[in-house]
C-alpha cells in the first residue's frame, strides 16, 4: 500500500486524443465562410460554404466523396 494520494485527473482541452468531431469542423467551415464574406472575399467564403453544406447534409460521408464534386468545380 502506497502513502501517495490519487492523483486529481481532469481532460485535456482537446478531447478525444486530440481528435477534433465532425460538428467542430461544420462549425468552422461555416464560421469560415461568414467572416470571408463579411471581409469581401466572396469567392473563398462560396467554397467553405460548399464544404459546410456537405458535410451538415452528409456527415457520415465526411470527406470520403471527390473534393472537386463537393466545391462543385
Amino acid at each position: 500500500m502506497s502513502n501517495q494520494r490519487t492523483a486529481k485527473m481532469h481532460r485535456a482541452a482537446m478531447g478525444q486524443d486530440g481528435r477534433v468531431s465532425m460538428y467542430e469542423i461544420i462549425d468552422f467551415m461555416e464560421s469560415a465562410a461568414n467572416a470571408l464574406a463579411k471581409h469581401g472575399e466572396e469567392d473563398a467564403a462560396f467554397y467553405f460554404q460548399q464544404v459546410h453544406e456537405h458535410l451538415r447534409r452528409n456527415p457520415q460521408k465526411g470527406f470520403k466523396e471527390e473534393i472537386g464534386r463537393i466545391l462543385g468545380v
